[in-house]
């Protein structure tokens, strides 16, 4: 009986060791495409390395990230959850994060009305009426960029590692939020 716990706990303490050191890569990895920024990413999967043992899953990643600029633009945070994801499972074994597929990542980028307004040209004279909280955006696809229109507001936002798709967008609190979800892996969880 005192093997079968002695067992047990080193399973467990190995799975949240695993688990810290797999997010540690993840937001190393942000953090060096993203110079500046801060990255914090959880990792939520019951049984972590036996689930990796067996089917190569994770259930959740969750990354938030402070402070991303990209350019011209910079975000005050971008958070991107990834469902059952698929790593390769061969890099795990030489000590390499490498994800096959997620199931869906769901990215949500906010920025300031006023980053906005400076990064696309507009300077401090733009007028803001149409910039009240709850106003919803036109988001479009272009070659390359998201097209974004708020109140009087129009801009486009380079497709980067982290924003790689295009869904909606929304004033809330004097920020622009907007939001999207993919199947594809975000390049910089890769």
């Amino acid at each position: 009986m005192i093997v079968v716990v002695v067992v047990a706990g080193a399973v467990l303490v190995a799975d949240h060791v695993a688990i810290r050191w797999t997010e540690g890569r993840v937001a190393s990895r942000i953090e060096d495409r993203f110079p500046g920024s801060h990255a914090t990413v959880t990792v939520s999967s019951s049984l972590y390395l036996p689930r990796l043992a067996v089917s190569g899953t994770v259930q959740n990643l969750h990354a938030h990230v402070t402070d991303v600029t990209d350019g011209r633009w910079h975000f005050d945070t971008v958070d991107v959850t990834a469902h059952s994801l698929k790593l390769n499972r061969a890099a795990l074994l030489r000590s390499q994060t490498r994800l096959n597929s997620v199931s869906s990542a769901t990215i949500t980028a906010t920025l300031t009305v006023a980053e906005a307004l400076q990064a696309a040209g507009y300077g401090s004279k733009a007028d803001l009426g149409g910039l009240a909280d709850g106003v919803q955006a036109s988001v479009r696809a272009g070659a390359g960029v998201v097209h974004i229109e708020v109140g009087p507001l129009a801009f486009t936002v380079p497709y980067n590692s982290l924003i790689p798709c295009v869904g909606s967008g929304r004033v809330s609190g004097g920020d622009i939020v907007l939001t999207c979800t993919t199947h594809s892996i975000p390049a910089a969880l890769q």
